[in-house]
């Protein structure tokens, strides 16, 4: 192997062992940076569904055009195209599937959503409940 090579390989491995101390962090630093990009594409959902949908859409009538034209589109392409479509189609389906799931358990109080109206019956609610122990769990839908 010439020397660059070696030199090169000499360098990645001490950046590595030199950010060693700092690894832990990079999990929390990726988990930050997914949950922001979560949030944006949640925002942009409707948007893109709407892309997604029209995009499949196309594609069926280009695969009807090349019958049309006695251009047979391959078997891959056919399964691709019902396959993206199977994928859209859940893509709708299963956030409502899932919202299913955001029930509180038997003998709880139901689970509220937190924004401006709500949070100053949170706020009377715990201080009136001063004397007790209080936990407040925010949880994320990302």
């Amino acid at each position: 192997m010439p020397r660059p090579a070696l030199t090169s390989i000499a360098a990645i491995f001490s950046v590595l062992a030199a950010s060693s101390c700092c690894l832990p962090v990079l999990p929390l630093v990726a988990a930050a940076g997914l949950a922001g990009g979560s949030a944006f594409l949640w925002a942009a959902r409707p948007y893109l569904l709407g892309a997604s949908l029209l995009f499949v859409a196309i594609g069926f009538i280009q695969a009807a055009r090349a019958k049309k034209c006695d251009r047979r589109p391959s078997l891959a392409s056919y399964v691709l195209l019902w396959f993206s479509a199977a994928v859209v189609a859940g893509s709708l389906v299963l956030p409502n599937l899932s919202a299913a799931g955001s029930r509180a358990p038997a003998g709880q109080p139901p689970l509220t959503d937190l924004n401006a109206r709500t949070a100053a019956d949170l706020r009377n609610a715990f201080n009136a409940d001063a004397a007790d122990a209080r936990v407040i769990a925010f949880l994320s839908p990302t």
